[in-house]
């Protein structure tokens, strides 16, 4: 349940700050990215679906160089930092887009790769019957998500002081892996690790979410300016659960691969 107006917003303010911001995201798309080391194949058309700054725009550039490569994202000022390719007339194959209704037509890419990008789908299914009818018989479609256990000690220091929605739920392997099953993908493949992050302080920690575009943006948030007591609380909360690392943050990393069938119910 998702104001993805906002959704939208904020991952354009985020333009600037994101790249120095997003370590785990990027140290996820490595790992995903190296995954298809396993896969025997030759693509000639790539969807990076929520392209960001275009991670792994780059990267299937690197490891397919004579496939075509689109980056399709709803933030324009984030496609805006994709550098321009090519060897005599150098553009950006990009595209400003909702993942709920691609304008492509069915069979148009042979791989659709997605990194941290599902988990702001405000319905999953449709993204996953969108990502089916573009898919070729035989594409693939490989992607990462975030799993329920991710901002778990945000969500512990907000429960102490009210029981109001700060942070988002996010599905669970299982039931984004059913998601793929009713789109009509086959043999799809899930698994999940977990990551946690340690900051020096709860401040430096809030800015790193805010520097990579993450806010509350559910339909059921507070739209009033947090008071100044209550954020207190909260940045004490975070406080609370230091390691002797410092102050974590938990990643629920969700991991998936699927093949295209040829076949969409939408």
């Amino acid at each position: 349940m998702f104001d993805y107006a906002q959704v939208r917003t904020r991952f354009n303010r985020a333009h600037e700050t994101y790249d120095q911001c997003a370590a785990v995201q990027q140290e996820v798309g490595r790992r995903l990215d190296e995954r298809f080391e396993l896969l025997k194949i030759e693509p000639r058309r790539i969807l990076d679906l929520g392209a960001g700054t275009g991670q792994m725009t780059r990267a299937m550039q690197k490891r397919y160089p004579s496939a075509q490569v689109v980056a399709l994202d709803l933030a324009e000022q984030m496609l805006a930092v994709i550098p321009k390719t090519g060897r005599i007339f150098k553009r950006r194959r990009v595209v400003c887009a909702d993942m709920h209704q691609l304008p492509f037509k069915a069979g148009s890419f042979d791989v659709v790769i997605s990194n941290f990008s599902l988990q702001w789908s405000y319905d999953l299914r449709r993204v996953m019957q969108e990502v089916a009818r573009v898919l070729v018989s035989g594409g693939v479609f490989v992607f990462t998500t975030l799993g329920p256990d991710t901002l778990l000690e945000c969500r512990v220091a907000w429960s102490k002081l009210d029981e109001a929605v700060h942070t988002h739920g996010f599905l669970d392997m299982h039931d984004v892996g059913d998601a793929l099953l009713v789109s009509c993908f086959a043999d799809p493949v899930m698994d999940q690790e977990r990551l946690t992050l340690y900051y020096p302080t709860p401040v430096e920690l809030i800015k790193e979410l805010r520097g990579v575009g993450v806010g509350n943006t559910h339909l059921e948030r507070s739209v009033g300016l947090t008071g100044r007591e209550k954020w207190s609380g909260f940045l004490a909360g975070l406080e609370a659960q230091r390691a002797k690392q410092g102050v974590p943050l938990t990643y629920e990393v969700v991991y998936g691969l699927a093949w295209g069938t040829g076949i969409s119910p939408v």
